[in-house]
């Protein structure tokens, strides 16, 4: 970490402007690079209970509940505020987030940290984009967000959603409940 600036004389209100901003934003990256180590840590802790108990911590495959439906049969919704606890699997990152969104890998800490110090710094992050089958939703784009959304305890997230006729129910003893 870089030693404290001291305003002098000769710094332009900008300068000092800049000097404290920038202050601010490494105190939060500091902030959230300690919230992610607990996510980390909280994640590999109720992976182990899962295991213990015999459930199952995986994040929930798209590919393994249906094949994507012809163009002609989505439904294209547009931007939704959708319930993270309605969001249960992934297009395709199954094996970088359990099923709570905590992260599996130490490699997504840049851009998970990134994530949560813009949002820390109020500012708004960009929608998801999900694939709703019945009742739940797949992530096509947007782990990470959801990931730090969670860890924030955000009860929604902004989203764009295509909804796809369901082929297949999927069983509710399938659907990871948290």
């Amino acid at each position: 970490m870089q030693p404290h600036h001291t305003p002098t004389h000769l710094d332009s209100p900008r300068q000092r402007s800049r000097n404290c901003r920038s202050e601010w934003q490494i105190q939060s990256r500091m902030v959230v690079q300690r919230h992610f180590d607990r996510v980390l840590r909280h994640g590999w802790v109720a992976r182990l209970i899962d295991s213990l108990l015999g459930r199952s911590s995986a994040l929930l495959c798209l590919a393994d509940i249906q094949a994507p439906p012809p163009p002609d049969a989505e439904e294209i919704l547009g931007l939704q505020t959708v319930p993270l606890a309605q969001i249960c699997g992934s297009e395709g990152r199954v094996h970088d987030f359990d099923r709570r969104f905590a992260p599996l890998h130490e490699h997504i800490r840049e851009r998970w940290v990134t994530l949560a110090a813009m949002r820390n710094e109020g500012h708004p992050l960009t929608p998801v984009e999900l694939v709703q089958v019945g009742d739940s939703y797949y992530i096509l784009d947007g782990h990470h967000r959801i990931s730090v959304a969670r860890a924030f305890n955000d009860d929604t997230i902004e989203s764009y959603v295509t909804r796809w006729p369901a082929a297949v129910q999927i069983p509710d003893s399938q659907i990871p409940r948290l």
